[in-house]
């Protein structure tokens, strides 16, 4: 029997295992699907950026547009695991380390020290468009780190993971189960008509640990009975 997971990094490390899927994004006719073991791997990569590129710091801001994305869900737990503490906004902040949003929809006037451009198609391997300076393309920059994150910023149970919300980092995977405690079925939908936020961080990360797959979609209209049937998925339903 597996042991519960205390630490971040712990959790990542059992969800590195799992050769199933994990995280399934649609998008119209595009279709990802990432096993654990591909989404820790970009997880992985991401926090090296952060760190090595970036020189985030355990405790620092970073800010994250709230519009779903496969690669911000990703950019939000490598966030985590370097002991940042994470808020979903479209205009950053003042204390913000870095900011992240979809390239056409990303203000490069934010007051965060760095700003990311994510690739709004579901594959690319960078922007469409170049990205002027000094915005960072994600897509373009992530390939080139490793697969295993080797930083030394690790989280502390004190600080902030989820400031808007007041969940520190040593609460985070107790706040996670239970936020997926209502979900019984292997792949959760999540319908989330009004974007990305802290509570669909932490129904996706408890539905995870709990050894389940969560299926996102770009536009409530690409998930049709069809699709749900498709993927074995079940609506999580609004609270």
């Amino acid at each position: 029997m597996r042991s519960t997971p205390t630490t971040f990094a712990q959790a990542l490390g059992q969800l590195s295992e799992r050769p199933t899927p994990a995280l399934i994004w649609r998008d119209g006719h595009d279709r990802v699907e990432l096993s654990g073991r591909v989404l820790v791997n970009w997880v992985e990569k991401s926090a090296s950026l952060l760190v090595d590129e970036l020189d985030v710091e355990s405790g620092q801001l970073v800010t994250i547009s709230s519009r779903q994305h496969w690669r911000l869900v990703v950019l939000a737990l490598a966030a985590l695991r370097v002991g940042a503490s994470v808020r979903f906004t479209e205009n950053s902040a003042d204390d913000a380390a870095v900011h992240a949003a979809l390239e056409g929809h990303l203000k490069v006037d934010v007051p965060a020290e760095h700003v990311m451009a994510v690739a709004a198609p579901a594959l690319a391997f960078a922007c469409e468009q170049p990205t002027p300076d000094p915005v960072i393309d994600f897509c373009a920059e992530v390939r080139s780190f490793p697969d295993v994150y080797m930083g030394l910023e690790e989280p502390e149970d004190g600080d902030h993971a989820l400031p808007e919300v007041g969940i520190t980092h040593g609460e985070l995977l107790a706040e996670a189960a239970g936020a997926a405690s209502a979900t019984e079925d292997s792949t959760v939908y999540l319908p989330l008509t009004g974007g990305w936020d802290d509570r669909a961080l932490l129904t996706t990360l408890g539905v995870l640990l709990r050894g389940g797959a969560v299926l996102l979609a770009a536009n409530a209209a690409d998930v049709t009975p069809d699709v749900l049937a498709q993927e074995k998925a079940v609506p999580l339903l609004a609270d």
